[in-house]
């Protein structure tokens, strides 16, 4: 790979992971970063997420072959706008956003001639907020889309792929069109559709609490997305307008179906609408990471008494077997309750069935 720089402007988690990536597993090149606070320039420098940083934005991509944009959406054209005048000709511009069509467009206004737009967006993130989330592993195995247009050349995409499928990520090209259509449908409208169902329950919980207290597995799963950054996904579902409204139209539909079947005791229609969501769900890939990073989960029923929950964790720790997440759901009245633990990898939650299951513990796994 020809690429012996990187820049990256804006520092939080996509940025900073982004920044140990490369460190990480393409040692030959050089990080160079920066963001709007200082704080975080140092901060990124003592962490080891960059090699050089710098206050002043064109200072810090003067030496870059690639530049990431990992800003907020709003800010990318103003912050490419100011960069121009010092990236080197023949660089490439690219950014870690969730929309793509119109963006690409008014970056491309941007740029001179001599320096290329690649769109791009890795469909991987985190709960977590600033650079306190970046994760060396967050792109690993991770759908990463690039959006080439007309005037792509072939070296700049294969530049910008060989960075990206270099830190683990695999890549999927579409054009910036298709990307916001097919996001809408898989990423935007399930958030919406998280945050309503949230709402609905939330409202009935509001009028007669107890509703919560008997949320599983079901909701929240279902849900989980709906506890991400609400400034940023105002901000995405109003960029992509155009390919979220017609998927929310399409789900409004399908609920429409839903509903049809179920006031008219239609057993045939709502079996054949059930069934038919069954096996497209079946159908879906496994494998890839989301957006929000997945958690594969464990149910454990013990019995209530003093240190249960110790005795778990450390057998587990024992193994180094990390706990992600772990939630205490005591719905019986008296003998005890059910644990429901998680964890960041597959194999980790796996190992952890089979040695407690080994060490006399009632134990399930959850099929997501």
């Amino acid at each position: 790979m020809s690429v012996k720089e990187i820049a990256i402007v804006g520092l939080g988690v996509i940025g900073g992971s982004l920044g140990l990536a490369v460190k990480k597993f393409l040692p030959g090149i050089r990080v160079a970063g920066t963001d709007i606070s200082p704080a975080v320039i140092e901060e990124a420098l003592a962490a080891g997420v960059i090699d050089r940083g710098s206050n002043n934005l064109q200072e810090a991509v003067q030496e870059a072959e690639v530049v990431f944009l990992a800003v907020p959406m709003r800010a990318m054209q103003q912050v490419c706008r100011e960069m121009v005048p010092a990236l080197k000709t023949g660089s490439i511009v690219t950014d870690v956003g969730s929309t793509k069509s119109a963006l690409v467009k008014v970056i491309r206004e941007e740029l001179p001639s001599g320096i290329k737009f690649l769109g791009g967006h890795p469909m991987a993130g985190s709960e977590q907020h600033g650079l306190k989330g970046a994760d060396e592993l967050l792109f690993e195995n991770a759908a990463y889309i690039l959006t080439p247009v007309d005037g792509n050349d072939i070296a700049a995409v294969q530049r910008v792929r060989g960075i990206v499928e270099g830190i683990g990520a695999q890549v999927i090209l579409m054009s910036p069109q298709e990307h916001d259509n097919r996001v809408a449908a898989v990423s935007h409208l399930p958030h919406v559709v998280a945050s309503a169902m949230v709402s609905t329950v939330g409202k009935m919980e509001e009028r007669k609490g107890g509703y919560f207290t008997l949320a599983a597995g079901g909701f929240r799963d279902s849900t989980r997305i709906a506890a991400s950054q609400s400034e940023m996904w105002c901000n995405i579902l109003l960029h992509n307008e155009e390919a979220v409204l017609p998927s929310l139209k399409e789900f409004i539909k399908s609920l429409e179906e839903y509903e049809a079947a179920i006031v008219n005791k239609d057993k045939a229609s709502l079996l054949k609408l059930l069934e038919q969501a069954r096996i497209w769900r079946e159908a879906v890939p496994t494998g890839l990471k989301g957006i929000m990073p997945q958690l594969y989960e464990l149910s454990v029923t013990v019995p209530d008494q003093p240190g249960v929950i110790g005795d778990i964790s450390n057998l587990l720790g024992r193994k180094g077997i990390n706990i992600a997440d772990i939630e205490i759901m005591r719905v019986r009245e008296e003998g005890g309750g059910t644990i429901r633990l998680g964890f960041a990898q597959e194999k980790y939650r796996d190992e952890a069935f089979t040695l407690m299951k080994d060490n006399g513990f009632n134990v399930q796994k959850f099929r997501l």
